[in-house]
């Protein structure tokens, strides 16, 4: 079966891509949606202290980029390289254009650091911001 994209199946145009929409393939990507709000009640022991690790994780990019004067520092490239999230294989939690689950490519890493920077900047310092304003997912 071909590939169809959500915007092929709903003719739609460029619709998403001016909303700045995720276009998922309908029929390959996985229909997960991941609720880090779940990490805080889990009961799991494995994930116990996840919540707070991956807020610890969000606190320190913010940190860089609240530091950085502009989008070409020192900061907010290191804010960048620090934001890497490689696909892993058999998940299908979106799948590239290559095939494979590719994670964030450079385009969609860049994309999250530029708004997480406006967002840092206009005074927000609560790295939730990443969950509630869609950054992530």
């Amino acid at each position: 079966m071909e590939d169809i994209f959500v915007t092929e199946f709903f003719e739609l145009d460029s619709e998403f891509e001016e909303l700045g929409v995720f276009d998922s393939i309908i029929n390959r990507d996985s229909p997960f949606f991941i609720n880090l709000l779940r990490l805080k009640v889990n009961k799991t022991p494995e994930f116990q202290e996840s919540y707070e690790g991956i807020n610890d994780f969000f606190r320190m990019i913010m940190l860089l980029l609240d530091g950085a004067n502009n989008k070409r520092d020192k900061l907010y490239k290191e804010a960048l390289q620090r934001f890497h999230f490689p696909g892993v294989s058999g998940i299908n939690l979106g799948v590239s254009e290559t095939g494979i689950d590719a994670g964030f490519g450079p385009i969609l890493s860049e994309q999250v650091i530029s708004d997480a920077y406006d967002i840092v900047k206009s005074g927000s310092k609560q790295p939730e911001i990443f969950q509630l304003v869609g950054l992530l997912f």
